[in-house]
């Protein structure tokens, strides 16, 4: 008998040991969050929509959290469409096992995007006249960003978002006789500042390097260093 729950032991033990390294190394693929995905992603603007593949799950012993994550997503406003690389989220494994399971948060990648099509798609969300005149200064350049989103219980966006990423080989002309171009910085954006590192651009032919500019946020204006 003692030999039969020894066995037995030994093999629920090999059992959960193999599962646990299959979900988290190879891990499984389902659409069971795409409609919560496209949940939050309508609580930032109602015309947004999201186009979703499966989402592979992946365990994480170590915090009891699963990893969700899907690649290729695109995002879709009217006829303007933004091409991500990832977007994923983080669940605690005790509220899935409760059924009390909700995506509260959202860490999106982007591609290279060009900047001008960035700002068109956001001047479609947020309906800012201003977006249209810097869209109209710049002629060329690249963006890709993370973005890190949280929302509260309602599914609405938290005031704790985070942006970063950097822009590379930008070209603005606010006049004929002011050409910037050669734009490259790192950005890190939060709804209390906004951090630009090591710019360098060329003004007029002439070369530029700064090493950092941070411009703080309040409610009527900003705060440049």
């Amino acid at each position: 008998m003692k030999k039969i729950i020894y066995r037995i032991s030994i093999l629920l033990i090999t059992s959960v040991f193999l599962l646990v390294a299959y979900l988290s190394t190879i891990g499984v693929e389902t659409d069971k969050f795409n409609d919560q995905i496209k949940n939050r992603i309508k609580n930032v603007n109602q015309n947004l929509e999201i186009e979703l593949k499966k989402i592979k799950l992946i365990f994480d012993p170590f915090n009891f959290e699963i990893n969700a994550k899907t690649f290729g997503p695109k995002l879709i406003l009217q006829n303007s469409v933004i091409e991500l690389e990832t977007i994923e989220s983080f669940i605690s494994l005790k509220s899935i096992i409760n059924k009390e399971f909700s995506i509260s948060n959202l860490d999106i990648s982007t591609k290279s995007v060009e900047i001008k099509k960035v700002i068109s798609f956001f001047r479609g969300i947020t309906r800012n006249p201003k977006l249209l005149i810097l869209e109209n200064f710049i002629k060329e350049g690249f963006l890709i960003a993370d973005i890190k989103l949280e929302f509260d219980k309602n599914g609405n966006v938290k005031n704790n978002y985070n942006i970063k990423g950097f822009i590379k080989n930008t070209k603005i002309n606010f006049l004929k006789k002011h050409k910037v171009d050669k734009i490259n910085f790192i950005f890190n954006i939060s709804q209390k500042e906004t951090n630009i590192d090591k710019i360098q651009l060329s003004y007029n032919k002439l070369e530029l390097f700064f090493e950092k500019i941070l411009i703080k946020h309040n409610e009527k204006d900003f705060l440049v260093n």
